[in-house]
């Protein structure tokens, strides 16, 4: 089914956050819902339609160039090229919103859309966003672990690096929360995820405006526990396209890509060197969303 120009993002969600901040595990929960179609990460908007985007606004500045002007803002109107940006976005998310029926929701999970959110908001005005926030701390350690195996093309491998795309994704998000109507985003500590887990998730959902019961909200944590998600067993998450053809119908994720799945662990994984770099680059801003830490020896 192809969607048309005036097509706003309403049945669109995004799940973001910086990386290693349980995404994933938001992406699970509510994919276990029979109305909540969801997918792989896309990456469509980081790396596709928002760096067009933000080069076509930077041709639309004369002096960007030195020269007056370069670039297809020679070729183009403003509303022209938008129509033309639109239609591509269009087809590019035809696989994921194209059929589906009333009523039903697409979850798209990439973390770092979080840094695209103006770009999307101007493709699809009616995008609601779902930001994962996790502590400084742990999600550094995360990260670090990540770098050391399956992630290690692309997470940071020093804790000051880590910490500023922690620090990237927040100020990032905290920016759109400002801007945005409550209906379209929602914030979601991972800690509260662990320690009142399903009030979490039934604030969600009654924001996404699902029905879903009690005893159904339970089963959805217990299908998409650590443990399942190590052996295979939690909610599936479908893949398509050409990688469908080498790595199968769902996604099978890496080893230790679920680690110890619990909060405070950077206690421990950090070593003092590796918190003194996170407390000098992130403690301001963890102050300010929720988590102080008054010096990098406390807890």
């Amino acid at each position: 089914m192809s969607l048309a120009l005036d097509y706003t993002g309403a049945n669109l969600v995004f799940v973001v956050g910086c990386p290693r901040s349980g995404t994933t595990w938001i992406q699970r929960l509510l994919a276990t819902h029979p109305m909540v179609r969801t997918g792989q990460e896309s990456d469509v908007f980081d790396l596709y339609i928002g760096p067009q985007l933000r080069a076509w606004e930077r041709e639309l500045d004369p002096a960007s160039s030195g020269r007056g002007g370069v670039g297809l803002a020679c070729y183009f109107q403003d509303a022209e090229f938008r129509r033309v940006l639109k239609g591509y976005l269009l087809q590019l998310l035809g696989p994921m919103v194209g059929a589906l029926q009333p009523g039903e929701l697409f979850l798209e999970k990439t973390p770092s859309h979080v840094m695209f959110i103006p770009e999307i908001r101007a493709m699809l005005a009616e995008a609601r966003f779902i930001h994962v926030l996790r502590d400084a701390r742990d999600t550094v350690a995360s990260l670090l672990q990540a770098s050391r195996s399956w992630g290690r093309e692309w997470a940071p491998r020093r804790a000051r690096q880590a910490a500023a795309m922690w620090l990237s994704h927040v100020h990032a998000a905290k920016q759109a929360q400002r801007l945005l109507p409550d209906r379209q985003f929602f914030e979601v500590r991972y800690e509260a995820l662990h320690s009142s887990g399903p009030g979490v998730l039934r604030n969600l959902v009654g924001w996404l405006g699902v029905e879903w019961s009690d005893a159904e909200i339970r089963t959805a944590f217990e299908r998409n526990s650590a443990d399942a998600a190590r052996a295979g067993r939690a909610t599936p998450i479908p893949l398509g396209g050409e990688v469908a053809r080498s790595m199968g119908a769902v996604v099978t994720e890496p080893k230790g890509f679920i680690r110890r799945a619990h909060a405070g662990s950077w206690q421990h994984d950090l070593s003092p060197m590796d918190k003194l770099a996170v407390w000098h680059v992130a403690r301001r801003t963890m102050a300010e969303v929720g988590y102080p830490w008054s010096t990098p020896w406390s807890p």
